[in-house]
């Protein structure tokens, strides 16, 4: 991944540009720290494309920053953080700003003010970027996992096997409380949270992806509508755990 070159003023020693980088993370100023990364990295000998994916911007980017750092130096990198007054963004980068979101939702908040640093070379802080999100209509929720192998007629679709289940049974057995109906389902616990909170349009959705770490057990769990539910350990997905799972009169 070569990339394109391009030219740059070394207005700074490395050893300078290291002191530049090191105060900036004293003065907490995490936008331009990854600025003068980039410069750094091109000091070193990367391409502009290698030093953009080392920080994570596009080619595009890393080349305007390149541009201003040629201009002002460390000043130049500096984000336009403005006062509030007028609105850092205007009203068409706004619109162009929901469209970007709406491509790539959902998002965390850092994500967003990522996003708009790229896009628009200015720097939000959280507070200020979870205010622009709100005004902008976005909710900030825990994201709703969903299976991408759900079909979209899946609530139909219980319904009518849970109402053939049901026609199948004995009325008798069913009233005398010989039945027990309800929901069998399984997971992988996981060792890592699964709670943040993302920003979207609407609630947040996320396709479940296959887990990369595990506990060793899969966990069954019976949901009862009538009667008591239960979970359970088991060593695999196996029919025979699944017989196990349920207890056997005796």
């Amino acid at each position: 991944m070569p990339g394109p070159s391009k030219d740059y003023l070394e207005h700074l020693s490395e050893e300078e540009l290291d002191e530049a980088i090191d105060q900036a993370q004293s003065d907490k100023e995490p936008y331009l720290v990854r600025r003068l990364c980039l410069i750094k990295n091109i000091y070193l000998g990367d391409t502009l494309t290698e030093a953009a994916t080392r920080v994570g911007v596009t080619t595009p980017t890393a080349s305007r920053w390149v541009d201003r750092w040629n201009n002002d130096a460390v000043g130049g990198l500096r984000p336009d953080s403005g006062d509030g007054r007028p609105p850092k963004l205007d009203e068409h980068q706004r619109d162009r700003l929901q469209e970007v979101l709406k491509q790539h939702q959902p998002l965390t908040t850092h994500q967003v003010q990522q996003l708009i640093e790229d896009g628009f070379d200015v720097s939000y802080s959280q507070r200020h970027t979870s205010r622009l999100l709100n005004k902008l209509g976005l909710n900030y929720a825990i994201p709703r996992p969903e299976s991408p192998d759900r079909p979209d007629d899946a609530e139909e679709q219980l319904e009518e096997r849970l109402e053939a289940a049901l026609d199948d049974l004995d009325d008798d057995t069913v009233t005398d409380g010989g039945v027990v109906v309800g929901f069998l389902d399984e997971a992988w616990p996981r060792p890592t949270d699964n709670s943040r909170r993302l920003w979207s349009f609407g609630r947040p959705t996320l396709k479940k992806e296959t887990p990369t770490a595990n506990f060793d057990d899969v966990v069954f769990g019976f949901y009862a509508l009538n009667g008591t539910s239960v979970v359970s350990c088991k060593d695999d997905l196996s029919k025979e755990s699944v017989g196990d799972f349920f207890p056997q009169d005796t």
